[in-house]
């Protein structure tokens, strides 16, 4: 009688057991990271576009577009006025407004442009001071990226 006795507790323990394992075995398929399979090949399929096709090309862009704004904003790929040439004319026009004022004649006279480069200049500084700020947030987001 006692193995007949043993024997049920362990054919109850083994049935009790296989459940719990199928318990267990679907307990455990809920603590993948993206649920089921489909969802990670999903994911692993977004890795793959990212780093094979979209990074790549999107460096590539960034990489072009930085180069191209360097070139013009510090190895000055384009002969861009500077605020030294806005002063150089200005003491120009200073010495042609003082030599038509020693002769009693309007600047205009010596000078038929005076009135207009004088604003070219002063729009000139302008857009030289812009540059110069465009200059160092380049820099400073260089140095961010």
């Amino acid at each position: 009688m006692p193995i007949k006795f043993n024997q049920v507790i362990l054919d109850k323990l083994k049935k009790n057991r296989t459940e719990l394992s199928k318990k267990v075995d679907l307990g455990l398929i809920d603590e993948f990271s993206y649920g089921t399979y489909e969802d990670m090949q999903q994911e692993v399929d977004n890795l793959s576009y990212f780093t094979q096709e979209w990074f790549p090309e999107k460096f590539d862009q960034w990489f072009d577009l930085g180069r191209e704004i360097y070139s013009i904003y510090f190895q000055r790929g384009e002969p861009l006025l500077t605020e030294e040439d806005f002063n150089t004319d200005q003491a120009v026009l200073d010495k042609i407004k003082e030599a038509a004022d020693e002769l009693g004649i309007d600047v205009t006279q010596v000078y038929p442009a005076y009135y207009e480069h004088k604003d070219a200049i002063t729009t000139g500084l302008v857009y030289a001071d812009e540059f110069e700020r465009q200059k160092q947030e380049f820099r400073d987001e260089s140095k961010s990226v």
